[in-house]
């Protein structure tokens, strides 16, 4: 007889419940000020917790960062995942929808947080192997699809758009983000059709 399995949904502990609001607040105060001006201690005061809590949870102002930056991209991730186990559509279909996937986060989640962690992990060789890592991942993924809609292309080549296709991506955190004015020569929305069909060209062309 088959046993029917039961969700896990037991409740966040108190400790749990205290890692998420010190990255809770952290992570507003990037959106408000440098990384370089947020310290430990502000971060407590503003929670109202003690500076040994905190450092309970976040030893250093490093660890505190690298689990933000963490949480934030293992997001994208796991969206990301669940599109290439989509079953249901074709592989352009698939590239498609995660370049459509990535381009909708750079312009929805904050892109303050976004570029500070990249000048962060710049300086912290740990940090900027595991972002370097994602790239590679998804890129690799983005080729792969290449492979099954253009298998006319060389592998130098699917590489080669892959790697556009990501930089196009990364690059909407920068022109397109959500800090950004609307650019003045396209309507709502102008901007991101057109980097989607600056990807479609690579696809197809």
């Amino acid at each position: 007889m088959a046993v029917a399995k039961t969700l896990d949904i037991r409740p966040e502990t108190k400790g749990e419940r205290t890692r998420r609001r010190i990255m809770d607040e952290a992570r507003a105060m990037i959106e408000e000020m440098e990384i370089e001006a947020i310290s430990q201690e502000a971060v407590a005061q503003r929670i109202g917790i003690t500076q040994s809590a905190l450092r309970h949870h976040f030893p250093t102002k490093d660890s505190m960062f690298a689990a933000i930056f963490d949480n934030i991209f293992s997001g994208f991730y796991r969206s990301a995942e669940q599109v290439l186990l989509e079953p249901a559509h074709e592989p352009r279909q698939r590239l498609i929808m995660l370049c459509k996937q990535h381009l909708e986060y750079a312009m929805t989640e904050s892109d303050r947080v976004a570029l500070q962690s990249f000048a962060h992990y710049l300086y912290k060789p740990d940090l900027l192997a595991r972002q370097s890592s994602w790239y590679h991942w998804i890129s690799g993924h983005y080729a792969m699809l290449l492979a099954a809609i253009r298998p006319d292309l060389d592998e130098a080549e699917r590489h080669g758009r892959a790697l556009a296709m990501l930089t196009m991506c990364i690059g909407a955190w920068i022109t397109l983000g959500r800090s950004r004015s609307p650019w003045p020569s396209t309507p709502d929305g102008g901007a991101k059709k057109a980097m989607l069909a600056a990807i479609e060209h690579l696809i197809d062309q």
